[in-house]
């Protein structure tokens, strides 16, 4: 006879029967598409149009190489980050700030409520020819004056930055907002019953609330940011980046460098992606445990 002890849990078998299912699909998946690459390639015999795995993976093996006197992919894609990071952050910014004063402040939301629904479903790319207009070839540096730093900072035009920016924005702002007024009747009658100021109750119990939504808007706008990028790059005088480099090499038929492109695009856009999903888990791990 078999000790209760000693015999397996029919869900931890489950779970493990999962768990392998998983990591199977994980490798199998992609296996298989590149093998159908592979074979689809050789066929078509077209690398201009249609490269092997194998140039792509060349590619991405020596990402300190020059490519195309354009740079190399890690001086490429650290171009892309920082234009990223400086967008999205002056869009956290405003989109946080201006999320909490309109969702806390009826008549705000009054006023300017009809001017944000007409603007909020315009497309960023639709604001590159206004970039252009408005902001022609400056760069971040000709802010303060300074024609040519000499830095990587040379790279970020103002107009760039504004698309990035406009693609963050809105998803920020709308959850934050949305958080703001989401927030329960109680939780401020109660603050105020106990004495809390205005500023208290914003930022003791209308920021706490909303966390979980501000956080989903961050990272939303992020993704957003990312996806923007591409067409951002395409602005007149950049000479670097993801973007430029992926259609600098489309118009030289080096399809291995698109490819190559496309693929540190997604894992980027991924990694983000996982970074702030994590960054929620560990910030808001607390929402939806409320008894």
């Amino acid at each position: 006879m078999i000790s209760p002890c000693c015999q397996t849990h029919p869900s931890r078998n489950k779970k493990r029967v999962i768990s392998v299912a998983k990591s199977g699909t994980f490798f199998i998946v992609p296996g298989v598409v590149v093998i159908i690459w592979q074979i689809t390639a050789v066929i078509f015999n077209q690398p201009w149009i249609f490269p092997t795995p194998l140039s792509v993976l060349t590619v991405l093996m020596h990402p300190l190489q020059d490519i195309l006197a354009s740079g190399s992919l890690i001086s490429n894609t650290l171009a892309s980050l920082l234009r990223v990071v400086i967008g999205f952050s002056v869009a956290a910014v405003t989109g946080v700030f201006f999320g909490l004063l309109v969702g806390s402040t009826a008549w705000l939301r009054a006023l300017f409520g009809p001017m944000i629904e007409i603007l909020r479903p315009l497309c960023p790319i639709a604001w590159m020819p206004f970039a252009i207009a408005v902001f022609k070839m400056r760069t971040l540096p000709q802010i303060f004056g300074v024609d040519y730093s000499g830095t990587i900072l040379d790279e970020v035009q103002i107009g760039m930055v504004f698309v990035l920016f406009w693609g963050a924005f809105f998803p920020i702002f709308t959850n934050t907002c949305d958080g703001i007024m989401g927030v329960r009747k109680n939780y401020i009658t109660l603050a105020e019953t106990l004495g809390a100021d205005k500023k208290t109750v914003v930022f003791r119990v209308f920021l706490p609330a909303a966390l979980p939504m501000i956080l989903t808007g961050l990272r939303l706008g992020l993704s957003l940011s990312w996806f923007v990028l591409i067409a951002a790059e395409m602005l007149p005088g950049t000479t670097s980046g993801l973007g430029y480099l992926l259609f600098y090499a489309s118009g030289l038929a080096e399809m291995n460098v698109v490819i190559a492109c496309m693929v540190i695009i997604s894992v980027v856009g991924a990694s983000l992606n996982g970074l702030t999903l994590l960054l929620l888990k560990k910030m808001v791990s607390w929402h939806g445990k409320e008894v």
